[in-house]
């Protein structure tokens, strides 16, 4: 293996490891050190954005999203079925909704047979957030790809998903 460039924080650890354990086949796992770097700049600029319309992070969007989605389908949705859908834990969830319905996003209403349960909406003020967040989401998105011709996002759609479901 060639000297790394020494910007390049993946290439040098691999050749680093590649001289402490030769012959482990370091490089042959490079390409999913790059998806874990790319995640997590992808995170933080989610996240950024999320923070710039007033949200903690993108999981407060992803909320949003999801009640703005079932509200379009004319489904009614639980805390219990947001955070099956988000797969997180209901009382993480509980604290979102908190969040949002302290912003004035999310109202909680009673559930018309379950006095346990109540459904969430998503109010004209969350539609609008959660709106302009997916415009800005998107932009940022094609800005990044944008190095990209449509041949190469479409290989690269192709193998992320075959990589997805293995």
């Amino acid at each position: 293996m060639a000297e790394p460039d020494p910007s390049d924080h993946i290439e040098w650890k691999i050749y680093q490891w590649e001289q402490i354990l030769p012959g482990s086949g370091f490089d042959r796992i490079e390409p999913a050190a790059r998806i874990l770097q790319l995640a997590a700049v992808i995170v933080r600029e989610m996240d950024k954005i999320a923070k710039d319309e007033g949200l903690i992070n993108q999981g407060d969007y992803q909320v949003l999203s999801i009640l703005r989605i079932s509200r379009h389908l004319g489904e009614e949705m639980t805390i219990t079925d947001v955070a099956g859908r988000l797969a997180s834990t209901t009382a993480t969830m509980v604290n979102r909704v908190d969040r949002l319905e302290a912003l004035g996003y999310v109202r909680r209403t009673p559930h018309p047979t379950d006095r346990r349960a109540l459904y969430l909406a998503v109010t004209p003020e969350g539609i609008a957030c959660v709106q302009r967040i997916v415009v800005l989401r998107t932009r940022r998105r094609e800005r990044w790809l944008a190095c990209l011709t449509d041949e190469e996002r479409a290989s690269l759609t192709k193998l992320l998903g075959k990589l997805a479901s293995a």
